[in-house]
């Protein structure tokens, strides 16, 4: 079965739109958190919207989308830390706990998705995965330190 030129074409475009549309919607949502003036609400719409990109990549993953699950792994990640400045921010123990045990949540939810990819779809799960120990390393100083 082969696909025509303008098949092809038509394909690229549908799948540059919506890397196009995710992006935008990322970009709104990191504008509507900056302009929170309370951290500790910050830091849970941070939260909650790096929740939702992690459900995001997972169900683009599974449909074999997988630039669509990279691109949400990022906004994932651009949001964790936005809430690690937002709770470095408010400076109370409460919220440092609240968000690292979120974000170990969310280690443990990107472990198991990395185990249903294959090798080759792995390459940016992996070095998201860093980057969330990175993330989940300095909350839990945040939370030993207090």
């Amino acid at each position: 079965m082969t696909i025509s030129f303008t098949a092809t074409k038509a394909m690229q475009l549908g799948l540059l739109a919506a890397a196009f549309a995710v992006s935008a919607s990322a970009q709104t949502f990191l504008a509507e958190l900056k302009s929170e003036r309370d951290p500790a609400k910050r830091a849970e719409m941070a939260l909650s919207f790096a929740d939702e990109s992690f459900d995001s990549a997972k169900s683009n993953y599974h449909k074999g989308d997988i630039h669509q699950g990279d691109v949400a792994l990022e906004n994932m990640t651009s949001a964790l830390n936005a809430c690690a400045e937002s709770v470095a921010a408010a400076n109370k123990t409460k919220f440092y706990k609240k968000a690292e045990m979120k974000v170990a949540m969310l280690q443990r939810r990107l472990s198991g998705l990395m185990d249903d990819l294959s090798v080759t779809e792995r390459g940016w799960a992996e070095q998201t995965a860093r980057r969330v120990e990175e993330i989940h390393s300095k909350l839990l100083d945040g939370v030993m330190r207090r």
